[in-house]
């Protein structure tokens, strides 16, 4: 399994997130300490990571526990019989994980880092330690959104697919009056104080707010012209944030609304950021399918077959879509079984399975035998027809009509296809 890094396809960035989740429900057979986690960076000598894990092995015959003595050396052992072929160590390293599961059979997992190693580390605990690496995945790049008229201010943060609403301020001062002449004129002044009070008050909450985010990337700010072009001239912002920002939107509308407006209307300043983009792919799919164009499917039924016929130009598939086909068998009366799980299931299914008896022979060794990803196949199918695959999570309003009103699985075609 490879570690695959923020530039890679939201489908990899899917795979392998999937797969240290998997790594992390996974636990050692009786809550014993006996899973391996060994990270060896790129240039360490594997004579001697070979050697330190002969001598754990040597201490591993000490331990009180028997059947957790037997399982470390288990463990150990398949490390070491692997390491055997191993050599050279990739780029950035290389971290194994390997141990006897709940599942009572020793499984061995490699995995190759997209970012280098920075230390050595060998754990030995009832859980495999997947922390670096997750760290790893973690989009880093975050951008401030701000919203501001002259009666109130939202703010907001993105990262990555993910959007939060953070704050809502409201401003004290006074709408629109009918008086004139001296009145009219203290008024206004008195608005224009209240007018730049709430700037300051803004640029204020702004810092409380941004200045704590160390990866802050940027920032957009919105509103009508007047108070956002004030806002950003003035002398309301502090200049660490002043030169973090990006651009400036005009937008009709504040509070959570003007934000999610921000937002729709930033796609230039914000092109990269995959929370716009899987707007923008699930709105294209639906734009389609409003103008009767014959370049969409949906429906398992429909996109299954747009696939075979290769007709399929990008395939949107919803994160929540997260199902493993099982193949259970008992090996004494060749009973078998075909069920679906969720991936996040998976672990506790198989639990299940390995604590159950054979409904046919009353038999305790029900195994799964086989397992298949809905979505790594639909991956590899993608392969062989040149289709590109789109992750889509539930984090937008588009992801989750994709989610909820679509199955999670939709296509993008290539060329109309009317008799399906």
């Amino acid at each position: 399994m490879k570690l695959m890094s923020q530039t890679a396809s939201s489908f990899e960035n899917y795979k392998i997130k999937q797969s240290l989740e998997r790594l992390e429900r996974k636990r050692s057979f009786n809550g014993a300490t006996c899973l391996v986690s060994l990270y060896m960076p790129h240039g360490i000598s594997i004579p001697d990571v070979t050697q330190q894990l002969v001598d754990e092995r040597g201490t591993a015959a000490n331990i009180k526990s028997k059947q957790t003595g037997k399982a470390v050396i288990a463990a150990l052992s398949s490390i070491l019989t692997r390491l055997k072929q191993v050599r050279e160590l990739p780029d950035n390293g290389l971290v194994i994980f390997c141990g006897m599961t709940q599942s009572g059979k020793v499984e061995y997992f490699p995995v190759t880092p997209v970012q280098s190693l920075s230390r050595k580390m060998y754990v030995c605990d009832s859980r495999f330690h997947t922390e670096h690496l997750r760290d790893q995945l973690e989009v880093k790049d975050q951008f401030g959104l701000i919203v501001i008229d002259r009666e109130s201010a939202a703010f907001a943060l993105l990262r990555g697919n993910h959007m939060t609403f953070l704050r809502k301020l409201h401003s004290f001062v006074p709408g629109k009056h009918g008086k004139g002449g001296q009145s009219q004129r203290r008024i206004q002044r008195g608005t224009e104080i209240l007018a730049k009070d709430h700037l300051r008050r803004v640029g204020e909450a702004a810092s409380e707010i941004f200045l704590e985010i160390p990866d802050l990337k940027g920032i957009v700010v919105g509103g009508p012209s007047l108070a956002k072009d004030n806002f950003i001239r003035g002398d309301f912002i502090d200049f660490r944030l002043r030169d973090k920002i990006m651009g400036s939107v005009d937008t009709g509308y504040t509070g959570e609304q003007g934000i999610r407006e921000l937002m729709e209307k930033s796609g230039e300043i914000l092109k990269d950021v995959r929370y716009l983009e899987e707007k923008k792919l699930v709105q294209t799919f639906m734009r389609e399918l409003g103008k009767d164009t014959g370049l969409v499917a949906y429906g398992h039924k429909e996109v299954m077959k747009a696939m075979e016929l290769g007709a399929v130009k990008t395939l949107l598939i919803s994160e929540e879509l997260d199902v493993i086909q099982t193949k259970i068998v008992c090996p004494h009366c060749k009973y078998e079984k075909q069920e679906a799980v969720k991936a996040r299931e998976f672990v506790d299914f198989e639990e299940e399975i390995i604590k159950s008896n054979c409904p046919e022979c009353g038999s305790s060794k029900l195994s799964i035998e086989d397992t298949q990803d809905f979505v790594e196949e639909l991956g590899k199918r993608s392969n062989e027809t040149g289709a590109m695959i789109e992750i889509i999570s539930i984090e937008t309003e588009e992801g989750m009509i994709l989610f909820k009103s679509f199955g999670g699985l939709v296509a993008i075609l290539r060329y109309p296809i009317r008799e399906m």
